[in-house]
């Protein structure tokens, strides 16, 4: 994959689903330095401890905290 320089445009990359929002750094929140876009972030507020989803979801949020990126 190319990647291409824009100037004056940052392009941050999830941690949650390691995609980039169409609004860039605007699409989502910064934690600790790492990037949750605003689809991710909702995911996690809605998902319940018995969702198949929580436990990847925990682990990938654990990376934030141990900084393992």
């Amino acid at each position: 994959m190319t990647s291409r320089r824009i100037k004056g445009v940052l392009l941050p990359i999830c941690l949650i689903c390691e995609e980039t929002p169409p609004r860039g750094i605007a699409g989502g929140i910064m934690v600790s330095g790492s990037f949750l876009c605003m689809r991710c972030e909702k995911e996690i507020v809605r998902t319940r401890v018995g969702d198949s989803r929580y436990f990847d979801l925990k682990e990938k949020i654990k990376r934030i905290w141990y900084h393992e990126l």
